[in-house]
């Protein structure tokens, strides 16, 4: 139309002219009105112009067309409506389009495109902070290569993902836009895309109510949906939502779900007791959707479980008197209690409770259940533990442990063990002292080797170090021999319990061994170690070698004394047990005597009827049926072995007897062991014959030959004893004497080396004298040692002083020779010493004697009516008198000696009952030692006295001690009144816990001591570590049976 310019505009001057042609009755008017119009900025004329268009008259433009001219213009229009209808045929919309946009004139329409925009699957609904993928597909002959969307803030590029498909992610949508795609200048329509809420968690509380036996706080978690809680704890949620009608707990565990209700704009709360584990899920709804995120979340319930223990028994298989039990205890969440069970008859058990502490979850136990009140000989008891814990929620639970079993062996068991023991203590104690005697042998080897030399060689080091060595190794087996020893000696105590007088010769025997190693000889032993190490002093060496030699000499010595008391005290064990179990057959003989004895017919006192008769024939029938020939024959069999068992004792009792260095005079029993044999078997045969009246007059007789001998062992017994009593106290006042002569020589000797020059010819002839001295302390000396032998009273110091006395004699004689006359003088004077403590040491031996002799023949030294014995305080006073007068009194010489020496013996014998009254006080619970620091005091008089020393230093001393004597005498007066207040003295014997079972104390003393440094609030996690860090050291440091 361009082309041949038919699409030009009429001008409307022109379209006026045609208009005024057509219609006359315009003419030019219009013309006129288009023109004025042109002018328009003049008032005028658009009056003008606006009274002209009122003068128009309407027109109808229908009669200005001519139909018979168009009809004759028809044909032309063949062409373009065929044209039309081509177009209408094919493509229509070009047609309807035109007319649409013509039609609505108010609508966007968007120019046409070669291509379709085609929403690929989209809603156009997105949710809320989601991310929203937002996909167009372009269909068409032709399409682009790059699609743009404008949310109308902003123009964003598409990404292309193939075959026309276009894609993009709206990421956190937070609200509804307006969207319209583009693409090669074109545009789709514009979309709106709604953004809806989800419902949404906000906030998420869990309150956490524990069950009341736990006394745990309730306690809040925020926002987190998992927990771990002990069984029956109440859990209640509290949930803050948004944009949620409903809010539903799922459980994976059970069909069932849990509801929540809305308590307050968006807050929803429900409640569940806590009894299984199970996983649980939160569904939030609205109208137009759930949650988003589903998430699992899960209740670990943590039941409470079963108490533990772990047990640890000492079963004192020593005395049978004492079970220790000890262990672990533990629970979850707490302890209720602790009980023993114990049967003797496995039927009906009997509980025993154990204190424990309930505010531990674990805790070590220990219990000193003391059995022998329970059992005797050949009976046996089963316990077991059982504990409980606390669970408030299913009831409490208990555990236990598995049956223990304690027997306490037989009697005969029990003798048969101690004998056994014995015997090898002393083979022990014969071998110790075998070793003790290469020992010494060896240090005499070293003295000869180092003498003199100028330093050791590696022969000479190595000979000193296997010396020490062997030394560590004899310690070892004494202190092991002193257990054993110890150990049977309470075992034989506790069943077979020994009379007074043997069991004070016990203890004196065990104190002898106690006594084997010395804290003197200990400590020559760790210098010389020293010195051997440090290789300087050589001299130092030598003189500790020359000691160390002397003190061993001490030990042989005493080695050798322990074995033949040891001997001598088994000796006498063995004879009382023989004499015991000789009276107990005599009982068991009676008893079967009894039984052979067949009723007799009597008549009866009162006529009866025949009845009465038949019924004491019956009786009579029973008996003699009961006590059958046979049951009685094997009853003297039994008699017979045990009678030839004792026999096989008195011959073992005889061969010790000739092993001692002193046999004592046993009696001849071969009389009455012949008759009591030949009548037992005799008896035995007449049963076999069943002549029962024959047998009883044999065993009568067996019974009486018996008895015999009994008493011929115990009055033989009794007389060995007082027979050498009486000889050990005569042997002792001779030695007695003999020191006492010894030291006063002694004494006058030394007065004489003081005033003779070494010149003097009387220098020989003093030396003559000193030599006779040493070999008369040498006679003391054998004697002394032999007495020892045989008297338990004898202490080890005793022998160790008069070894001492002896060296001093020694070296005396050795510097007389070398003509050093002081040094000889000051050794005269310490064997002087020696000799005098000596006789002191032995005066209270004789003490001792004496009154064991006067206990024996029954005789006490205190009679009916003698004066009360007095008191320290009053014999402190007597001594003080004494000393007082003798100092005034001028006297010198030997009746001086002789008075000091008495007054030493004294002052010694009030310091000795002063030491037993401390130790005695000190074994005493709440009461004080008295008088501590006076036995030093007296100690120093008793060295005055010695040395001829009473100065007015020593007369104040002794009336500071009569002055503290009278203080403590008063003061444990007051405690001994507090101690009757308190109750009575149990009386039991002393219960002995072995060392292994002490570890529990010592164990729980410092548990107790840490735990008290915990504050009380700390995390129970805290205290349940400490716990078992206890448990783990105990089972590291415990060396107790575990059962």
């Amino acid at each position: 139309m361009k082309l041949f310019n038919l699409n030009k505009a009429i001008k409307d001057d022109d379209a006026a002219k045609s208009i005024g042609n057509t219609f006359p009755e315009i003419r030019d008017k219009l013309l006129n009105i288009i023109q004025l119009q042109s002018n328009s900025s003049n008032s005028l004329a658009v009056a003008g112009v606006n009274q002209k268009i009122n003068q128009l008259p309407d027109v109808r433009f229908s009669e200005a067309v001519s139909n018979t001219e168009n009809v004759k213009s028809l044909p032309w229009l063949l062409f373009p409506l065929g044209i039309l209808l081509l177009i209408i045929l094919s493509k229509p919309e070009i047609i309807t389009q035109s007319s649409k946009r013509i039609s609505q004139f108010n609508t966007e329409f968007i120019p046409q495109a070669p291509f379709n925009f085609v929403l690929d699957g989209s809603n156009l609904q997105a949710f809320k902070n989601d991310d929203y993928l937002l996909s167009v597909k372009l269909e068409g002959s032709s399409i682009p290569t790059s699609v743009y969307v404008n949310d109308g803030e902003r123009k964003l590029k598409m990404a292309s993902v193939g075959n026309g498909l276009f894609q993009y992610t709206f990421n956190k949508i937070q609200h509804s836009k307006s969207i319209q795609f583009e693409a090669a200048g074109y545009y789709s329509k514009t979309y709106e895309l709604n953004v809806l809420s989800r419902p949404d968690l906000k906030a998420f509380n869990i309150y956490l109510n524990y069950p009341k036996y736990l006394s745990k706080k309730s306690e809040l978690l925020s926002n987190v949906g998992s927990v771990q809680v002990p069984e029956g704890t109440n859990l209640k949620w509290q949930l803050s939502t948004s944009s949620a009608d409903s809010v539903t707990i799922n459980f994976n565990s059970s069909d069932k779900s849990l509801a929540l209700q809305q308590v307050d704009d968006q807050i929803f709360e429900a409640a569940k007791t806590a009894k299984e584990s199970e996983e649980y899920t939160i569904s939030l709804k609205n109208a137009n959707s759930n949650n988003r995120d589903v998430i699992n979340y899960r209740i670990d319930v943590i039941k409470d479980q079963y108490p533990k223990i772990e047990t640890n028994i000492y079963q004192d298989t020593l005395l049978f008197s004492v079970i220790g039990l000890g262990g672990n205890i533990s629970d979850d969440y707490g302890l209720r209690r602790l009980n023993l069970y114990y049967s003797i008859d496995e039927s009906n058990f009997m509980a025993v409770p154990i204190p424990i502490d309930i505010k531990q979850n674990s805790q070590r136990f220990y219990y000193t259940w003391n059995v022998d009140s329970l059992l005797s000989e050949g009976q046996e008891v089963s316990y077991y533990l059982q504990v409980w814990d606390n669970d408030g929620f299913n009831g409490s639970k208990s555990t236990k442990t598995g049956v223990f079993k304690f027997n306490v062996p037989s009697k005969s068991e029990i003798k048969s063990e101690v004998d056994k023991v014995a015997e090898q203590t002393k083979s022990d104690i014969d071998k110790t002292l075998k070793d003790a005697k290469e020992l010494k042998e060896q240090l005499d080897e070293a003295e000869r080797r180092v003498k003199g030399k100028k330093e050791l060689n590696w022969q000479d080091n190595k000979l000193i170090k296997d010396l020490i060595e062997k030394r560590e190794q004899l310690d070892k087996a004494i202190n092991e021999l002193k257990e054993q020893n110890r150990n049977n000696e309470l075992k034989r105590e506790r069943f077979t319990p020994q009379d007074k007088r043997v069991q004070e010769k016990v203890e004196q025997l065990q104190n002898l061994m106690d006594d084997l190693l010395d804290e003197e000889t200990k400590k020559l032993y760790d210098e010389l170690k020293r010195l051997l190490e440090e290789q300087e002093d050589l001299e130092g060496i030598q003189e500790m070698i020359e000691k160390i030699n002397n003190k061993e000499t001490n030990l042989e010595q005493e080695l050798e004394r322990t074995l033949e008391l040891f001997k001598k005290m088994k000796l006498e064990h063995d004879l009382n047990e023989t004499i015991n179990e000789l009276k107990e057959q005599i009982d068991d003989q009676e008893s079967l005597i009894r039984e052979t004895q067949r009723p007799e017919d009597q008549e009866e006192k009162k006529s009866g009827k025949q009845q009465r008769l038949e019924e004491k024939n019956q009786y009579d029938n029973n008996k003699l049926e009961n006590n059958s020939s046979q049951e009685l024959k094997e009853k003297q069999e039994q008699l017979q072995e045990e009678f030839s068992q004792l026999e096989e004792k008195l011959e073992d009792i005889k061969k010790q007897n000739q092993s001692l260095k002193n046999p004592e005079s046993l009696p001849e029993t071969g009389d009455e062991q012949n008759l009591i044999k030949e009548n037992q078997q005799k008896s035995k045969e007449f049963l076999e014959n069943n002549q029962q009246d024959q047998s009883r007059q044999k065993q009568q007789k067996a019974k009486e030959a018996m008895e015999e001998m009994a008493a011929k062992l115990e009055q033989m017994q009794a007389s060995m004893e007082m027979q050498a009593m009486q000889e050990n106290l005569e042997d002792l006042r001779a030695i007695v004497h003999n020191l006492i002569k010894l030291s006063f020589d002694q004494e006058e000797l030394m007065a004489e080396f003081q005033e003779v020059r070494q010149s003097d010819p009387k220098f020989v002839e003093l030396s003559q004298k000193q030599l006779k001295l040493k070999d008369d302390s040498q006679i003391v000396q054998d004697s002394l040692l032999a007495l020892a032998n045989r008297v338990f009273q004898i202490a080890s110091f005793v022998t160790r002083e008069v070894t001492e006395m002896n060296e001093r004699m020694d070296k005396s004689v050795e510097y007389i020779r070398e003509r050093k006359k002081p040094q000889a003088v000051a050794e005269q004077q310490f064997a002087m010493t020696s000799m005098n403590n000596l006789a002191l040491l032995l005066d209270d031996v004789l003490q001792q004697m004496q009154n064991a002799m006067a206990d024996a023949m029954g005789k006490p030294q205190k009679k009916p009516g003698q004066p009360k014995t007095p008191s320290l305080s009053e014999l402190q006073q007597q001594l003080n008198n004494k000393i007082e007068e003798l100092k005034g009194s001028g006297k010198k010489g030997r009746q001086l000696s002789e008075e000091l020496a008495e007054m030493a013996a004294q002052q010694e014998r009030i310091r000795k009952a002063l030491e037993e009254a401390q130790q005695k006080a000190g074994q005493m619970e709440g009461v004080n030692k008295p008088g501590d620091g006076i036995a030093e005091k007296m100690e120093e008089t008793e060295k005055d006295l010695v040395n001829k020393q009473l100065t007015e230093e020593t007369i104040r001393r002794q009336k500071e001690i009569l002055t503290r004597l009278l203080e403590s005498e008063e003061a444990l007066r007051e405690q001994e009144l507090d101690q009757k207040r308190k109750g009575e003295t149990a009386n039991d014997y002393e219960k002995v816990i072995p060392d292994a079972f002490e570890n529990y104390f010592k164990l729980k003393e410092q548990e107790i001591e840490l735990l008290k440094t915990i504050p009380p609030k700390l995390y129970p996690y805290y205290k349940d570590e400490v716990n078992e860090y206890f448990k783990r050291i105990g089972n590291t440091t415990d060396n107790i049976k575990s059962e």
